[in-house]
């Protein structure tokens, strides 16, 4: 019950800012102006690579930890690989329902004259780029709560997310938002991968 009221407040509260969040605010505009406007050629590239990378790991490391769970023959590692991917497909849908429902513009689209170095075809709010991240440093944080995960897997997801603004795909909402979807979906995944263990092991025989 309590996973469900979780579910359904986080759905209602990110419908409740629809109007909140159509537009973009100016401090918004701000942020990504002087972002541009301070752009370098190392940067550009740095900001490319890690967004780039956002996506590969998402799949692979997932992917990773139930093919080594397979062959070693660990249990642990395959239920980690298999929430993992849970986490993801969560986020994905999550993410994408938002992005269809509230049907933010991109930066560019808003203002033409903005320099756009990553373009993509669909919605801005959430990024989906940055909630793939969190939701990914989150459930590796779950799965793998160990100092040595949890700062990289962190540290990559903020970059992730402040690439996203840096090559003007995003506003620093978008990205506030990928990180809370992220989080929490990898956080909702776990609490429901935990209520359907402990049913089976109350469930009689």
């Amino acid at each position: 019950m309590k996973i469900r009221r979780a579910l359904v407040c986080s759905i209602l509260v990110s419908f409740a800012t629809l109007n909140l969040v159509a537009q973009p605010a100016n401090w918004e505009w701000n942020y990504l102006r002087k972002l541009e406007q301070n752009r370098t050629t190392a940067g550009i590239h740095f900001n490319q690579f890690i967004s780039d990378a956002s996506d590969p790991l998402a799949l692979a490391i997932p992917a990773a930890f139930f093919i080594k769970g397979v062959i070693a023959k660990d249990q642990k590692d395959k239920r980690r690989g298999i929430y993992l991917a849970e986490s993801f497909a969560a986020n994905v849908a999550f993410t994408y329902l938002l992005k269809k429902t509230i049907n933010r513009k991109r930066p560019g689209e808003i203002d033409p004259t903005f320099s756009v170095l990553t373009p993509a075809s669909s919605r801005s709010f959430p990024s989906g780029h940055t909630s793939e991240a969190f939701s990914l440093a989150t459930s590796l944080t779950i799965a793998l709560p160990k100092w040595y995960i949890i700062a990289p897997a962190y540290t990559f997801a903020g970059l992730v997310g402040y690439s996203r603004m840096y090559l003007g795909a995003h506003y620093p909402s978008d990205v506030i938002a990928g990180a809370l979807v992220g989080s929490g979906t990898a956080w909702l995944s776990y609490q429901f991968n935990k209520k359907i263990v402990q049913r089976k092991k109350s469930a009689p025989r």
